[in-house]
């Protein structure tokens, strides 16, 4: 069963301007079936709200582990791990509580035109997260603020300044991705910043608009008003990556999905581990027409433009898919599948 979400949010438990309260009705509203919010270095809601079901979404709590640098998503603990310790010992800790735990940002830009450095991650190596956060709305939208102009046409319209994942973010999935299943998701980092003072103030990002743009689409065996077990099952999915993330302000991404053919047996989809030489070939069907292409190990291996793409497995490797929208004349980011490794 396909449900979809989002990932990687602020309230007033820490720097985001909107009350727990406030952010579930907004995601309630935009229809969503769930909400991990990750509040900095703190699952104070966790105890003072607590999870479950409202209005038809899951709320759950995570938390953002945030030293200067390198950041980490924790979902599923009970406590927030120490951001005083070293990277590897905060991962470790969330591990061992048996939550997961994503790179946030890994590539961020900061944003030198107001002064804001770069939060991206870079204790290296690192070993044993869940895996990264690929696309992450407010580094995409911030980091390419170059001056005045590149600000002002940014605020006017927001979903052309997203570019998409950086480059950098995707070569790291698809060579770590080469030794162990590493889950992509996208997340929203959603603040509702205010920019200048009434009645010339400006509000980015705000919580009723960031649950419209860039979601988790994730594959679970069921989904039921039970919060617990909903949990499980979407903790679970995570964990597997059984998931695409795409720009819903673009085009709702319901129905997509990349499988790797096995003839007779099952096909293999997003996140799953297989032998080589049982897939003869990958699908990749799209909602609606989009310029579609198939990856191996970071390189093009088929592209159209339509509804679906099938491609010939060649051996070995880390396959996903991208696809591309045209708006305005323009190719915008719109979906990325999480990878089937073939080994």
């Amino acid at each position: 069963m396909e449900i979809v979400g989002a990932v990687h949010g602020h309230s007033t438990f820490s720097d985001g301007r909107g009350t727990v309260q406030q952010i579930r009705d907004a995601a309630a509203d935009a229809g969503l079936n769930f909400l991990i919010l990750t509040d900095h270095d703190t699952l104070g809601p966790l105890a003072e709200v607590g999870e479950g079901f409202h209005r038809g979404t899951l709320m759950l709590f995570g938390c953002e582990v945030s030293p200067p640098t390198n950041h980490l998503l924790v979902f599923g603990a009970e406590t927030c791990p120490d951001r005083s310790q070293a990277p590897q010992a905060y991962l470790d800790d969330a591990r061992s509580q048996g939550a997961l735990t994503f790179l946030a940002h890994p590539h961020d830009r900061g944003v030198p035109l107001a002064r804001i450095p770069s939060y991206r991650w870079d204790a290296w190596p690192i070993e044993g997260y869940t895996g990264l956060e690929i696309w992450n709305h407010l580094s995409d939208w911030s980091g390419h603020l170059q001056g005045i102009g590149s600000a002002l046409r940014a605020l006017r319209r927001p979903l052309l300044a997203l570019h998409g994942p950086d480059d950098e973010t995707l070569r790291l999935w698809d060579d770590v991705g080469q030794r162990r299943r590493v889950v992509g998701i996208a997340g929203l980092d959603v603040h509702d910043v205010r920019i200048g003072r009434p009645p010339f103030a400006a509000h980015i990002f705000h919580y009723a608009y960031a649950m419209r743009t860039l979601l988790c689409y994730v594959d679970v065996p069921q989904w039921n008003d039970d919060p617990q077990a909903a949990k499980a099952d979407l903790l679970g999915a995570f964990a597997e990556g059984h998931l695409h993330f795409a720009n819903r302000e673009l085009g709702d991404a319901r129905g997509l999905a990349f499988l790797g053919l096995r003839p007779g047996a099952s096909p293999l989809s997003m996140g799953d581990e297989g032998p080589a030489g049982d897939v003869r070939e990958f699908r990749l069907t799209s909602p609606q027409p989009a310029d579609l292409r198939v990856l191996k190990d970071g390189r093009t291996i088929g592209s159209t433009s339509g509804r679906e793409l099938l491609v010939p497995a060649s051996g070995p490797g880390v396959y996903r898919a991208e696809l591309r929208l045209r708006r305005g004349g323009r190719s915008l980011p719109w979906a990325f599948t999480n990878p089937i490794y073939l080994r």
